[in-house]
């Protein structure tokens, strides 16, 4: 490995951001000269460990919701079979809305912060990403050249912008309006706005497969044709320098040196950046997914006892809990997508 490659790429961002973001310490240069030496920082068993570490401790924080929402179940069931001996369906539709609005309250609790962890995962993706993008792009341009970069520096600014705006001004506002027509639609007895709800949990989804066509589609290309273009450029430049009389061989030799480290530096820094972009969001999509699966199970649970009402407001939260799992892992992909194809397609 070349030295002077590696001294010409400034990791201190990188390395900012991360302390601010990581709660741990990790060294990003550390990380590169690992794998730029062979060996593994981690393990994908290090990786599943701390998953179900994770998914350990998350079921711990959120049993508490399972019990909340199984005590106000069997509340409900008993007001309403205890208000039916009376044969007076006003105090039993009463003593619904009472306990439905506590329900309420409490599944308006999660969701808001599941949806403020959403936000803080973004955050801290498009911060990463920020420091990374200087040092990264310097990297491709040395391994194969400013064309390639360039490209590729100007999609990743755009898509965090882009990003940015779409989370914060389409996509959690949705969210929170998908949450309110859940809550609607099931505070009567006929589904008055099941199609609307059905309808915003929809276009969610498919405005995030959407994005991620669309991303992939373009790195595909960009992937073939840019490389390809300075790849070319490199080997003329090596087959030139080849060519000078009496120092042509070692000049092509030094070139080929050159090119390759700056290849391996690149591959490094790229696999580092998923590593980080990997520990940024195994935490919180396990948390999601945690959540997820206890909201969908406590509906499914509760479904025989209760209102089918109120089993539906809970299978409503959970399914808007798992469109902040999909959106999370979503971003996650496009921006590791992305990685991956310069760091396979570049080969300098």
């Amino acid at each position: 490995m070349d030295t002077f490659t590696l001294e010409q790429l400034d990791f201190s961002e990188i390395q900012r951001a991360m302390d601010e973001i990581l709660n741990q310490s990790f060294s990003f240069r550390d990380t590169v000269l690992s794998l730029l030496s062979g060996e593994q920082p981690f393990t994908l068993e290090s990786f599943f460990r701390t998953a179900l570490t994770e998914a350990g401790r998350s079921f711990t924080q959120d049993k508490q919701i399972f019990v909340s929402i199984l005590v106000l179940g069997i509340a409900a069931a008993l007001l309403k079979n205890f208000t039916d001996v009376f044969k007076n369906d006003q105090i039993g539709e009463i003593s619904f809305e009472m306990t439905y609005l506590l329900l309420f309250l409490l599944l308006l609790q999660v969701f808001s912060g599941a949806a403020k962890l959403a936000g803080q995962v973004f955050a801290s993706v498009q911060e990463f990403m920020k420091a990374l993008i200087p040092a990264w792009c310097l990297a491709v341009t040395l391994s194969a050249g400013g064309a390639t970069a360039l490209v590729f520096y100007q999609f990743l600014l755009g898509l965090i912008y882009a990003l940015d705006w779409l989370i914060g001004e389409a996509l959690l506002p949705v969210l929170n309006l998908y949450m309110l027509l859940v809550f609607i639609n099931h505070l009567t007895k006929e589904e008055y706005l099941s199609q609307m709800t059905e309808l915003t949990g929809k276009a969610v989804g498919w405005a995030l497969k959407i994005l991620l066509t669309a991303v992939v589609g373009f790195n595909t290309i960009q992937g073939m044709i840019t490389p390809a273009i300075d790849s070319l450029k490199n080997t003329a430049f090596t087959r030139a320098a080849r060519m000078l009389p009496g120092v042509g061989n070692a000049a092509g030799g030094v070139a080929d040196v050159l090119l390759g480290s700056a290849v391996l530096l690149k591959n490094g820094v790229g696999a580092s950046a998923v590593l980080v972009l990997a520990l940024l969001c195994l935490g919180p999509l396990v948390q999601l997914g945690v959540l997820t699966l206890l909201l969908k199970g406590t509906a499914a649970l509760i479904q025989p006892v209760c209102d089918k009402r109120f089993s539906g407001c809970v299978s409503g939260a959970g399914e808007g809990v798992r469109l902040l799992f999909q959106a999370v892992f979503t971003v996650t992909v496009l921006f590791v997508m992305t990685i991956v194809v310069v760091t396979v397609s570049v080969r300098g």
